[in-house]
């Protein structure tokens, strides 16, 4: 370490730091590695067998977070309400509110951690060639330190400060558990000579995942002779974003084997499509993306412009698309399995948002393309299924008729459909508002879904759908329920106690999954590169993409499932007031279906097709492990009297979480008189993002207990502080916000 960090009035023991020598890019990387025989358009493997921490003579190990320009945060306003500076980078010379956080490894109980021993604000310093910078700005700059204890080291090199450190010596003493990783390591790039270590690029480099640890195999296309492989800039610990600039940067030694697949010998479909850096695990897929799949050839000109056009949207965009191409190419899906099958199965995470080329990754379980047991057939069964016992809801406190329910908002006027006290626990059914996917399946013989999904061309039994009765809002919610003395200013504590799936009349329970015009899939363009076409929405009339999955729910080896049981592309449908829509347009539209088995009741009620409905009758046999949660809950707002319950609200409503399942208890801020509380938009399985534009919408029966906190009992120090909708479980907090906060 010493002979690299060499760097005196005599002496700069590594001169050449940065691309261009000048300090862009800053990772210490180990290497190239030459592996013999590689060659352009092979596929290099390296698996990372083992990663250790390196120790000091003192036996410690010691890591650095730096939370600088660069960071995240510095991007908006800090707490006090003035912006971040970074001296003259920000053009407030001398002023810095980076600050740097030491942590000190160790163990406990046979686990491992890292916390925090000091922090110090960055001061202004001058390097050993008389160069002054009040900003971290050159890699390998040496702090000369000044705590108790500290030798002189760095300042006989020839490093001094303009004035004393500011430390902040007795910090929280917070316990981050260890995920050791490698932040920066992939092959070097054919289209430059020298690229800047920062950014990522389909050879990899700067991922700065924190997955990319022991037992993960990195896959990276071969641009160059011998591939040359370098790696460092390893990590102790990192969460999703590395927000604030850095992860706990420490020194590392791994051990990797490194395989190489020669073009000839490709054995996977993917292979011959690699054009990113991909990670395996042995439960998982782990696919990267960034604002720019390849920086440096939108920017080969200056590829430092990519630093002016991060974008998190982009990023999202093109790892959805990656991750589509990799699906439907590893598992032979068509892009309407692969789109529902992402959208139910699959996480997108933030991997950094700090590297100039943003980056956003999923995580695919391989879990989901197992064989299954279960056999769909495009009929309706006339077998009734034997009832599971832990699938059976108990009796519902509030249970689901047209009198029971509001469609499409959130609203103050609402009458109570419920009162109940503090304390109470109540049983509530909800409806899925897809349920009219497929009548025969989710509503019929079902008294209560029947009455709230009857429209025909004498009656409409929930007549106002959206707040202002024009569809802007689509959920079947159930309620509200008063609870009692709830003021504004308190808060109403809701825990899942329990969540069952609503079984028919045969016993079997069944959702829909629409991909649909509001899906992120409809922002791009589809696999054949023709844009995403929604009938008279996209001025595309009769002319429409959309497609749905009907999802049948089972249990295998004592586990819940959910897997496609037939697919159909929307068809323009006519209600039953004579209004035709070539496109999803409207809460609680019914599909009048032809396949073998059908009933004609919904033809009956007055609803019409204009032409035959395209089916794909065998869809893939994906095996989707639920995570049943509730998709729409929360209170009423004070601010309006109706309000759509599609957009997220500080009370609550649609946030779409998967983690508001089971075992989570949901904070919300009363606004209103009672709280009225509202539920609905219940999913089977759903992975982060909703990316086609609805989960597997099934209709669900829940257990919650309902809590009221008031004002002047406050015990938490948040509490005061409570406008968002706060999600708690037994070992985690859940923040959530939005594009606005309100």
């Amino acid at each position: 370490m010493e002979s690299i960090f060499e760097w005196s009035t005599s002496v700069m023991a590594v001169s050449k730091r940065g691309a261009t020598g000048g300090g862009d890019g800053v990772h210490v990387l180990t290497g190239p590695i030459e592996v013999e025989g590689a060659e352009p358009g092979d596929i290099l493997a390296v698996e990372i067998v083992d990663l250790k921490p390196r120790v000091n003579p003192e036996g410690k190990t010691y890591g650095s977070n730096a939370a600088a320009w660069w960071g995240y945060q510095a991007r908006t306003n800090k707490a006090d309400g003035t912006s971040f500076k970074a001296g003259a980078f920000t053009g407030t010379p001398g002023i810095n509110d980076e600050v740097v956080t030491i942590y000190e490894l160790f163990e406990e109980d046979g686990k491992a951690y890292a916390t925090l021993s000091y922090q110090f604000k960055w001061p202004t310093i001058t390097d050993p060639d008389g160069v002054e910078r009040d900003f971290i700005a050159y890699p390998g700059t040496c702090v000369p330190h000044e705590y108790l204890g500290f030798s002189d080291t760095v300042a006989t090199m020839g490093w001094t400060k303009a004035s004393p450190i500011t430390y902040f010596s007795e910090p929280y003493k917070a316990k981050i558990p260890l995920n050791m990783h490698v932040g920066c390591m992939g092959l070097a790039p054919a289209s430059h000579e020298y690229v800047d270590s920062i950014p990522p690029m389909p050879t990899g480099g700067n991922l700065d995942n924190k997955r990319i640890g022991v037992g993960t195999t990195m896959y990276y296309p071969v641009e160059v002779a011998g591939a040359l492989l370098s790696m460092g800039d390893a990590h102790a610990a990192q969460g999703d974003s590395e927000l604030d600039g850095t992860g706990i940067e420490t020194s590392i030694t791994g051990t990797f084997k490194v395989t190489l697949i020669k073009k000839a010998t490709f054995s996977k479909p993917w292979m011959g499509k690699l054009d990113f850096p991909l990670g395996e695990t042995n439960k998982t897929w782990i696919v990267h993306s960034f604002t720019e799949r390849d920086y440096l050839e939108t920017y080969k000109d200056n590829p430092g412009d990519i630093y002016g056009a991060s974008s998190i949207d982009k990023a999202m965009i093109n790892t959805y698309l990656t991750t589509r191409t990799f699906l439907m190419v590893t598992y032979s899906l068509t892009e309407p399995e692969a789109n529902t099958i992402i959208t139910q199965a699959v996480d997108f995470g933030m991997t950094q948002l700090v590297d100039g080329n943003w980056g956003v990754h999923a995580v695919v379980p391989k879990s989901v393309f197992a064989p299954t047991s279960v056999r769909r057939a495009l009929t309706a069964s006339s077998k009734k299924a034997k009832k599971n016992r832990r699938l059976v809801a108990p009796p519902a406190d509030l249970a689901l008729s047209n009198e029971t329910v509001h469609w499409g908002f959130f609203s103050k006027l609402e009458a109570p459909k419920l009162t109940v006290a503090s304390g109470a626990t109540v049983v509530i059914e909800m409806a899925s508002h897809h349920a009219c996917d497929d009548y025969d399946k989710m509503i019929k013989g079902d008294a209560g879904m029947e009455s709230i999904f009857e429209w025909s061309t004498s009656v409409m039994a929930v007549s106002k759908r959206g707040a202002t009765g024009g569809g802007d809002g689509v959920h079947v919610l159930t309620g509200p329920i008063e609870v009692e003395g709830a003021e504004p200013g308190d808060i109403l504590a809701v825990e899942i106690v329990d969540l069952k799936p609503r079984v028919n009349p045969e016993g079997k329970t069944y959702g829909s999954n629409a991909a649909a015009w509001w899906g992120y899939q409809a922002r791009t363009n589809k696999a054949d590169g023709t844009s995403f076409k929604a009938g008279a929405f996209t001025g595309t009339p009769g002319i429409n993409d959309e497609v749905v999955t009907i999802y049948e729910l089972f249990e295998e080896d004592g586990k819940a499932y959910a897997t496609l049981s037939y697919q159909f592309k929307w068809p323009t449908i006519t209600d039953p007031d004579g209004v035709e829509r070539d496109f999803i347009a409207y809460p609680g539209t019914c599909v009048p279906h032809e396949y073998l088995g059908f009933s004609d009741t919904v033809a009956t009620m007055g609803w019409t097709k204009a032409s035959p409905i395209t089916y794909f009758s065998e869809p893939y046999k994906a095996k989707i492990p639920l995570n049943m949660h509730v998709g729409c809950m929360g209170l009423a707002p004070a601010s309006h009297e109706y309000v759509d319950s599609i957009p997220p609200m500080p009370t609550g409503g649609n946030l779409d979480n998967k983690r508001i399942g089971v075992g989570t208890t949901m904070y919300y801020p009363v606004e209103v008189a009672g709280a009225l509380l509202s539920m609905g938009d219940a999913h089977a399985a759903q992975g982060d993002s909703e990316l086609d534009g609805t989960g597997i919408e099934t209709s669900i029966t829940g257990t919650f207990k309902v809590t009221l906190i008031k004002k002047a009992t406050f015990s938490k120090p948040w509490m005061g502080k409570l406008d968002f909708p706060l999600g708690e479980t037994n070992k985690t907090w859940i923040v959530h916000s939005f594009t606005e906060r309100d």
